[in-house]
């Protein structure tokens, strides 16, 4: 696992290892009334707010989902730092159901990175504001050179930048979701812009957002059509349900004990070898690595419930 456990005000958390495919409840992505917000019809990277004001808890619908609401639950009102990220490592196996959506390498140049899937994403929001950072950009400063992060989401389900899964249900309106829920602060009270990070400049001209720490949000239900006075916008909202992408941490010698491991320990409860799609056995070795939760106001963000008003 990382030696460092923060870096810009992220924290890092490792929840347990993940050597083994964890098989959450069937009905934990074929739900459509949790963990719902709502999202663009054509690009569901666009998080626009949540019907509902609570975080619905995770439970068994995630390998260590019992840490993972302790954590919510701590982190949640004030918030503490720019957020946490809970991980698993030694992480070998994607959740049952679930594939992976990315991976994320120091390469072998100084300076070089291996990237696939999300995290050679290159959507971005045209703006002229601030940004937060992206994952990528932080992880890499947390990873050792010998370490992968590996995103896994729901099998089928969109994986996006910031570390979520998200699956449309229907369009919003017509399927009878008209409120939306908004968590803000005054954007002078919890919010500064950075030009610097650990004495270093940022690439991004317009700097980088800041999170204060201990602060407390203010939450809010209105109308989508208050919130949102362009109609075509409200009109092209979709209900969709999001999950934190399950994230992993492995070396090289993770994947070798695991593929040498006793096959007793591969074996199901009926004594059958289970076949595994994103077992140890597919992640490959790429530059001499192997190639294959900020959780909280990540979590916010990408939902849209960070709203500074």
């Amino acid at each position: 696992m990382p030696t460092a456990t923060e870096y810009f005000g992220i924290s890092v958390s490792n929840i347990g290892p993940l050597t083994t495919t964890y098989t959450p409840p069937p009905e934990c992505t074929r739900a459509t009334t949790d963990h719902l917000v709502y999202a663009l019809e054509s690009s569901l990277v666009y998080g626009l707010g949540s019907p509902d004001c609570e975080i619905d808890p995770y439970g068994k619908c995630l390998p260590s989902g019992a840490a993972m609401d302790s954590i919510i639950k701590e982190y949640s009102n004030p918030k503490s730092g720019q957020g946490i990220h809970a991980f698993h490592s030694p992480g070998i196996h994607c959740p049952e159901g679930w594939t992976t959506a990315g991976l994320l390498a120091h390469g072998d140049k100084t300076g070089s990175a291996y990237r696939s899937g999300v995290f050679t994403s290159t959507t971005s929001v045209n703006s002229s504001y601030p940004l937060q950072m992206g994952s990528d950009e932080w992880w890499l400063k947390v990873l050792e050179p010998s370490e992968t992060l590996a995103w896994c989401c729901p099998s089928g389900w969109a994986s996006l930048p910031y570390g979520f899964c998200r699956s449309s249900i229907a369009p919003a309106l017509s399927a009878g979701y008209k409120n939306a829920c908004y968590e803000g602060v005054a954007e002078t009270a919890g919010i500064v812009t950075v030009h610097t990070v650990e004495g270093e400049p940022v690439s991004d001209t317009d700097g980088l957002l800041s999170f204060l720490p201990d602060i407390t949000y203010t939450t809010e239900t209105v109308a989508l059509t208050e919130q949102w006075s362009d109609p075509s916008l409200v009109a092209s909202m979709v209900i969709a349900r999001q999950f934190p992408a399950v994230e992993m941490i492995y070396k090289v010698e993770d994947v070798e004990a695991a593929k040498n491991g006793s096959k007793d320990d591969d074996d199901d409860k009926d004594g059958k070898a289970k076949d595994d799609d994103n077992a140890a056995s597919t992640l490959s070795v790429v530059g001499g690595v192997a190639s294959g939760v900020a959780l909280i106001v990540g979590l916010l963000t990408g939902a849209g419930l960070l709203m500074p008003w």
